[in-house]
């Protein structure tokens, strides 16, 4: 019976280390993961922006199209800018005059 209680014991202790491993490895795996996920996001972060920019830089060009004479078609569209540029315009000199 002794030599089976050292079996098991012996048994247990190769489990252990296994799992020790097994639990190193994720930790690594997880590690790895972390670092891509932080890429990941900065990654789309800074495409976030850039799709601003290219988006700011598009309405703005549209803008001096339509002003230009070029799309006729969206009178409506450039009465609703010109609109809203007026109330930028007007919030800014509110808060001016604050």
């Amino acid at each position: 019976m002794a030599g089976s209680s050292k079996e098991i014991i012996d048994s247990l202790i190769a489990k252990f280390h296994a799992i020790s491993d097994l639990c190193k490895t994720f930790e690594n795996e997880n590690g790895t993961l972390k670092e891509q996920l932080m890429q990941r996001e900065q990654e789309m972060r800074t495409l976030q922006q850039q799709y601003e920019e290219l988006e700011k830089k598009y309405k703005n060009l549209k803008l001096s199209k339509t002003m230009a004479g070029q799309d006729v078609s969206s009178t409506e569209e450039t009465k609703a800018r010109f609109a809203r540029l007026v109330r930028e315009i007007d919030k800014c000199i509110a808060l001016l005059n604050e």
